[in-house]
């Protein structure tokens, strides 16, 4: 999949990024020496992309960092998570594994880590220890990974950043698992993408390598819905394909209750349906691995 152009480099000057550099830099430095890779994901990513890279200022906004970890094992994230509490100024949520509190002067900053890599088990989900019994599904994640893109924030911090196109696989399987729990937040942010994502630096690409598209919809907007699942298709393996195309076929079939189109956009629910019909058409069309 052709990478689109990359307005990213201003990303190092703005101010607005210096306490989430820090804190990025922080769990770098704790990872040193524990076969850890960090990965950019969530609300954060997604306004490194749309909000930092292309001025589309989603109305969802976002104070918190997420950070997916590729880890060997329990053992290693076990001493990660230690050494950013003890040693890098991170301090924990009281009964919340995966979330930390970055403080810098008057500034608390939320962080979740989620695990991912060699704890998964083989339905690419985690169960958190000691007990096993919160289960959290990471599928997406792996896939992300192989198709990051890296990003220089301020004082020189470069991290890799989750893909567009990953970060829509990213938000379908968070909104399948949590939708009744934290309803619209994954459906908005897939909807944001969805609908900028020719603003994103695809807009060429219609024309290079999908013109007929732009034809055949006679919408820009549903064309770009269409490349996205077309680059989604090309993130994911058979199984991982069709994965998605099942979701995205039990919210757009003709005997659905739409949930996932209404909470993308209550006032247009129609809308979204046309956009995620276009997801999983462009994602039927792609070539995967």
């Amino acid at each position: 999949m052709p990478k689109p152009s990359l307005p990213y480099t201003r990303l190092a000057e703005l101010a607005d990024l210096a306490l989430h550099a820090k804190a990025i830099a922080g769990v770098q430095r704790a990872a040193e020496g524990l076969d850890v890779e960090l990965l950019i994901v969530g609300a954060f990513a997604r306004d490194l992309h749309l909000r930092y890279g292309y001025d589309l200022v989603p109305l969802r906004q976002t104070e918190d960092i997420d950070i997916a970890l590729a880890v060997p094992s329990w053992e290693a994230f076990a001493a990660l998570r230690e050494r950013l509490v003890n040693d890098f100024g991170f301090a924990e949520v009281p009964g919340i594994q995966h979330q930390l509190r970055f403080a810098q002067g008057d500034f608390k900053l939320p962080i979740d880590i989620v695990p991912f890599g060699g704890l998964e088990r083989p339905d690419r989900t985690i169960a958190w220890p000691p007990a096993g019994d919160e289960v959290m599904d990471v599928f997406g994640f792996r896939e992300a990974r192989s198709n990051a893109i890296m990003m220089t924030l301020p004082e020189d911090v470069t991290v890799n950043v989750v893909s567009l196109a990953a970060l829509a696989v990213l938000k379908l399987t968070a909104w399948q698992a949590r939708h009744y729990a934290a309803p619209r937040k994954d459906a908005y942010d897939l909807q944001f993408i969805a609908k900028h994502y020719l603003d994103a630096g695809n807009r060429d690409r219609l024309w290079e390598q999908f013109s007929s598209w732009a034809d055949a919809e006679d919408d820009y907007e549903i064309a770009g819905a269409r490349m996205l699942g077309n680059d989604i298709g090309a993130l994911l393996d058979g199984v991982g394909r069709d994965r998605i195309a099942a979701l995205l076929l039990s919210q757009t079939s003709e005997d659905t209750n739409g949930v996932l189109a209404l909470e993308m956009n209550r006032n247009d629910p129609e809308r979204a349906m046309e956009s995620l019909r276009a997801i999983r058409a462009g994602l039927l069309e792609s070539k995967t691995k």
